[in-house]
């Protein structure tokens, strides 16, 4: 399993959930918190005919207002009005990672990421909304929206990264795009949520509570809304989680492990909170 060390991040609170090429553990963000559930039922086989998924936001971020690079496990971050932009650069010594930003739900990520010897996630360039150990309840959903590479060599995802209660013992992981990478954990089968077909992945074993649960999108989904309060009760049905937790932070980024050492370019079209 791929480690992550964790981390903590100025000013806000970041977190980047670590998974690895092959299955290693990997984590690291703020103080977070907890869950667990019954055997996951026999899960539906992937349905042949996927929802489609929306076409990415056609915005173009051609001015950016702001621009950071990150080297030598350093990463710059800043506030746009509720939500924060952080070039989060947290387990890489040899990467390059710009950050180009025009607004919180229109960036992009600028990467040269040579392929490294532990496989593991190497930064979690994101936007995230920082909590106060707010109820899971009170959060609905999230607009999404990004562009990634396809280049030999890549080995990335898009994912949403929630931390759940007290500490980094309980992250619930939301993959949207993936490219060669493999979530932590063991596969404990397929199950629909709003429509989308996702492989559900946890570490400590389906009849544990707490851990990593890592639900991977069967098809790609470049941008939509994702019912994210769906995902709170399919963990809470399965006991991974208690009933009423809460969260300390919502984001959505890409976890990158290797761009084969070539400059890539990741663009982030749309982005939004839904709360109760």
């Amino acid at each position: 399993m791929a480690i992550r060390s964790r981390y903590l991040v100025p000013t806000v609170v970041l977190a980047a959930a670590a998974l690895v090429v092959t299955p290693i553990v990997v984590r690291a963000n703020k103080d977070t918190p907890v869950s667990t559930a019954n055997a996951a039922t026999n899960p539906p086989a992937p349905s042949t005919r996927p929802v489609p998924s929306t076409p990415a936001v056609t915005k173009s971020c051609t001015k950016p207002d702001w621009v950071t690079t990150a080297t030598d496990n350093v990463g710059e971050g800043r506030t746009y009005g509720q939500y924060y932009l952080h070039n989060n650069m947290w387990n890489n010594h040899n990467g390059t990672y710009t950050m180009s930003v025009c607004d919180y739900d229109n960036w992009y990520e600028d990467v040269t990421q040579p392929k490294p010897d532990d496989l593991g996630v190497q930064a979690y360039p994101n936007v995230h909304k920082d909590y106060d150990d707010t109820p899971l309840a009170k959060i609905r959903s999230a607009d999404f929206g990004a562009t990634a590479p396809n280049c030999d060599g890549c080995i990335y995802n898009v994912a949403f990264d929630i931390w759940i209660n007290e500490g980094f013992e309980n992250e619930l992981m939301i993959w949207t795009q993936n490219s060669n990478q493999t979530p932590a954990g063991s596969n404990l089968g397929v199950t629909t949520i709003g429509g989308q077909q996702y492989e559900v992945w946890k570490t400590d074993g389906a009849n544990t509570p707490g851990g990593i649960f890592t639900y991977k999108s069967v098809h790609p989904q470049t941008a939509g809304t994702m019912p994210l309060q769906e995902f709170f009760k399919d963990l809470e049905a399965r006991k991974w989680i208690p009933a009423k937790s809460t969260t300390w932070q919502v984001d959505f980024g890409v976890e990158v492990v290797s761009t084969g050492n070539t400059r890539q370019r990741f663009t982030f079209t749309d982005f939004a909170i839904h709360e109760r």
